[in-house]
């Protein structure tokens, strides 16, 4: 297991991908702070720190949280999809909706569900809106900080199309916005590069549409 102070930032970031295949073994409540620590590290506006981190292991609730995952997967995941699990599934697109199904049907296995929930701003203008820009740096920082600890990570928003009733059952208050789920685990698969455009075919230079085809060292 690395701890993060051996740990390159750098490798960090390029090879935390998507782990939906986890194993179902137990994380220690330790580390599970650790990374949490970690996301309350990100930014927040007048440093506000509006997250709470609802952390579920116990089996009952994770299969209260799979039941509708499930049902919500099930209701997203359309016949095109389908098909192209069935009949192209080495393909980019078939890989990535492969785990996301392995995902739904096995998210009642997956030893952690951190719940990132945030405030919702109060103030005239955007009342009721949840403070999203706080919530994924955040987010994010958990992802890379759990790599360094070797565990596996994803980020869901699949469980808010049954919000209403995850909410009460994990008693979220209406002043709060639960909106990202991240399934954490020991990860079945191997860290890897994720598969990315070039950083130079997304940039613009100075004005939308001005592109360089190389720039110097």
């Amino acid at each position: 297991m690395h701890g993060h102070h051996d740990f390159d930032l750098y490798e960090a970031i390029y090879t935390t991908r998507s782990m939906r295949r986890l194993k179902p073994d137990p994380v220690d409540p330790a580390l599970i702070v650790k990374v949490i620590e970690a996301a309350t590290m990100g930014p927040s506006g007048h440093n506000r720190q509006p997250w709470i981190f609802v952390v579920v292991t116990e089996q009952n609730s994770k299969n209260f949280v799979a039941e509708r995952y499930r049902k919500a997967w099930e209701t997203i995941f359309t016949p095109t999809e389908r098909e192209v699990v069935a009949n192209d599934p080495q393909s980019q697109r078939g890989r990535n909706l492969r785990s996301a199904k392995y995902l739904a049907e096995h998210i009642a296995d997956v030893p952690v569900m951190i719940f990132a929930c945030v405030k919702r701003y109060t103030d005239r203008a955007r009342a009721g809106q949840p403070m999203v820009g706080a919530i994924y740096p955040a987010i994010q920082n958990l992802c890379l900080a759990a790599r360094g600890y070797g565990l596996g990570t994803s980020i869901t928003g699949m469980h808010t199309m049954y919000g209403k009733e995850i909410d009460a059952m994990l008693g979220v208050p209406p002043e709060y916005a639960n909106l990202i789920l991240i399934p954490m685990g020991y990860p079945k698969g191997r860290w890897a590069r994720p598969d990315r455009k070039p950083a130079l075919a997304v940039t613009f230079w100075e004005k939308w549409g001005v592109q360089r085809n190389s720039v110097a060292d």
